[in-house]
């Protein structure tokens, strides 16, 4: 199966069950929804191609706004230390990139459904395949397994986004169990589901294969072993952090973020640059991308395109670029990248912010052009930053704190002519969900906290990270400007490895959660919103979100509020209530 093709079916075929999807009642208090069936269940899943088609639908609930389409990925991760929305309201996607939503919000509710609806696909997928697989011929079954096993891992990520971002969550395991009545459900303790997402990923790294050695007939975006053990450890990190604070996972994280890097089949890519390039044009890099969010469509449509680079890419007016307007919600805080340790080294800093944005009169432009010494200048984030530049002025902050972009996603630079989607609200880049270098900063993570202090293992694995972010040729190498420095203590290595994190990471959708699992996040955002009105001094900053985020509250989203009227049992959220 080509690329294109599986993508094509990837999309297209709306699995099995696209609407029995979750829960008659469950399900049924999130969405009602018509059933369609575009397979016949009595006369399908006969073999491991037609197998393999309806489990590649199975891949597709992970592209859905809900999940890694939007809302998890972009405007549920805003606000934090690193971005906040577009404006000074909370008028539309606002009120959630800005944690103003109720318990009625529609992109909660959306999430909570979008997550069930690929719980019920899996469900369904290996409870057919069980039911089928005696039937397969002999050479079907090497693939019914592998098959199988990526069934498991995806349940596991569905599981895992639901635990962490609602906390206490029905634990469904079988397809019966969704058309229980409203008042049977009940919430699980969330180390009974973390309990049920590692059996899921044990039981899965046995049949998965390694990278390179696969006998599917096209592995591109596919789940690998090393996709599961890299997943492993960032719920084991997840699992020791607040709020179930249980450190005997320490451990674990540094076993399954071991496995993956002592197995030789994963590495760094050489270019940051190359990273935003390949997402941008559905180039495939299995060595660094464990987990990546394939888009691929003929036609702007929300079941085969993503938003990424619409709605925190660079701010681009209405036909000023090929895929003609970014909405652009997703802004960059200053102080973050003006406070970037080494930024005149590290070639990360450069991708993280765009200090211009694209126009009809002149195409990219920079944000703010004024006269200096009676010449005109365009005035650049670095100009901004240095208050003994001649001719900085304060008002210059002004228009930065509101006005950068995340360049990692400048659909206008890095996506090609032939992968365009002129669309305002969608496009085909793709969405790192694991990427390698994430599991190595995990891995000095895990071990720091597991030893007390930094290990030589440590000390490698972030090491590398860094490496390559200022632009060391040969990241097995020492070098004497990207590596930290010898001697550190357990706290000071864990800021660096929370600040590495934060660097390397940046506006992939992973910084709230980090914040969580520290426990820190409320005073992150407070801090920031100190930071932001030192940096602006004029006036309001419009962090807006400093303003909705509360402690024991903003850590998890509320248990939506049709679930909390249907299902009786339920208790919602703390701060909700």
């Amino acid at each position: 199966m080509t690329t294109e093709n599986m993508k094509r079916t990837i999309y297209n075929i709306c699995v099995i069950l696209s609407g029995l999807m979750m829960m008659g009642a469950l399900s049924g208090c999130s969405l009602d929804e018509q059933v369609y069936t575009q397979v016949d269940k009595g006369n399908y899943v006969k073999n491991a191609a037609q197998a393999e088609s309806v489990l590649l639908g199975v891949y597709s609930k992970l592209g859905v706004d809900g999940v890694y389409g939007m809302n998890l990925s972009m405007i549920f991760d805003i606000p934090n230390d690193q971005a906040k929305a577009e404006g000074t309201t909370t008028v539309g996607t606002r009120q959630q990139a800005s944690n103003a939503y109720s318990t009625t919000d529609a992109e909660v509710q959306e999430s909570w459904a979008a997550l069930y609806s690929g719980i019920y696909c899996a469900n369904d997928f290996l409870e057919t395949m069980e039911a089928r697989m005696p039937e397969f011929a002999e050479k079907d079954l090497e693939l019914a397994n592998i098959y199988v096993a990526e069934a498991k891992v995806l349940r596991a990520i569905f599981y895992f986004e639901l635990v962490r971002w609602f906390g206490h969550v029905p634990l469904i395991t079988s397809t019966a169990m969704s058309y229980l009545h409203p008042s049977k459900f009940v919430q699980e303790d969330p180390v009974k589901v973390y309990e049920y997402i590692e059996k899921d990923l044990k039981e899965a790294v046995d049949a998965l294969p390694w990278v390179g050695e696969d006998v599917r007939t096209n592995s591109a975006f596919r789940i690998s072993k090393g996709t599961a053990y890299g997943l492993l450890a960032k719920v084991y990190a997840t699992w020791a952090g607040y709020p179930l604070c249980d450190e005997s996972k320490w451990e674990n994280a540094a076993a399954a973020a071991a496995t993956v890097i002592t197995s030789g089949k994963h590495a760094l890519i050489p270019s940051c640059k190359t990273l935003w390039t390949n997402c941008a044009n559905n180039v495939w890099e299995p060595k660094e991308s464990l987990l990546e969010v394939s888009y691929w469509s003929p036609q702007s449509t929300n079941t085969s395109s993503g938003r990424v680079g619409k709605w925190n890419g660079v701010t681009a007016q209405n036909g000023s670029i090929k895929g003609n307007y970014n909405i652009a919600l997703y802004k960059v805080n200053p102080t973050f990248v003006g406070e970037w340790k080494d930024y005149d080294k590290d070639q990360r800093w450069g991708f993280a912010y765009a200090d211009y944005k694209y126009t009809n009169a002149t195409g990219k432009t920079c944000i703010e052009r004024l006269k200096v010494n009676n010449e005109a200048t365009d005035i650049t984030f670095e100009m901004a930053m240095n208050e003994n530049w001649l001719g900085w002025t304060n008002a210059w902050r002004s228009k930065y704190s509101s006005q950068l972009s995340p360049r990692k996603w400048d659909i206008e630079e890095f996506v090609k002519d032939e992968n365009q989607l002129p669309d305002n609200n969608y496009s085909n880049v793709n969405w790192y969900v694991l990427r390698y270098a994430d599991v190595l900063l995990l891995y000095a993570e895990a071990l720091n906290e597991h030893y007390g202090k930094p290990t030589s293992e440590a000390y490698e694995a972030i090491n590398q990270v860094r490496r390559r972010g200022f632009g060391v040729e040969d990241v097995t190498l020492p070098s004497a400007e990207a590596d930290l420095p010898a001697g550190l203590s357990y706290e000071q290595f864990q800021q660096a490895v929370r600040d590495e994190r934060s660097y390397e990471l940046c506006y992939e959708g992973h910084r709230r959660q980090d914040l969580v699992r520290w426990g820190i996040y409320y005073e992150t955002v407070q801090e920031t919103y100190r930071k932001l009105m030192d940096w602006h001094e004029t006036g309001p900053d419009y962090y807006i979100g400093a303003l909705y985020t509360f402690k024991n509250k903003n850590e998890l989203l509320p248990i939506p509020q049709r679930e909390m009227d249907l299902c009786e049992q339920f208790d919602q959220n703390d701060g909700w209530k």
